[in-house]
């Protein structure tokens, strides 16, 4: 009879540590399950930032305005600033670091940029203004001079993008 009731003792403490280490097991995989949907959010946070890098960076160098009247956009700071709202997510903001042309003399500043210049850099950044995440997007910009443009019309270059990355 003293066996049996310190068998019957011994299978009370096997079992309440059996349902001790399920509930440490059924934690992690809640807390498994947690971490790998947060991961996937921030990555699709991240995705939709880089959209929105590339399409502003679209909106600067597909207006030849921007090149052709470049102080026309210059703040009173001497820093260049566009139109975004038309491709701004909610809660999203952009944000342009530099654009400037690459091909000045040393005694030129960023002033100076024009259509003679052939090689233009781009660096942007889009903030997610909930999480306070960035993005910095960096595109090199080449204007190619086209031939006999005065004569029809037509705008003296055309863009073409050369490199990017992202910091």
């Amino acid at each position: 009879m003293a066996g049996d009731k310190q068998q019957l003792g011994s299978i009370l403490i096997l079992t309440l540590l059996m349902l001790l280490f399920l509930q440490y097991v059924a934690v992690a995989v809640v807390n498994s399950t947690n971490i790998s949907s947060q991961i996937v959010a921030n990555f699709q946070r991240g995705q939709q930032l880089k959209k929105t890098a590339i399409k502003a960076i679209d909106v600067v160098i597909n207006n030849q305005d921007h090149f052709a009247s470049y102080s026309k956009y210059l703040n009173s700071l001497g820093e260049f600033s566009a139109n975004f709202t038309t491709i701004t997510a909610t809660g999203l903001k952009v944000k342009i670091i530099y654009f400037k042309c690459l091909d000045l003399g040393p005694a030129e500043s960023h002033l100076d940029c024009d259509l003679s210049n052939e090689y233009w850099q781009l660096n942007l950044q889009v903030e997610d203004l909930v999480s306070k995440a960035k993005i910095d997007l960096v595109q090199g910009v080449r204007l190619n001079r086209l031939l006999n443009s005065a004569r029809t019309g037509s705008q003296p270059f055309t863009v073409s993008t050369l490199w990017w990355y992202q910091k």
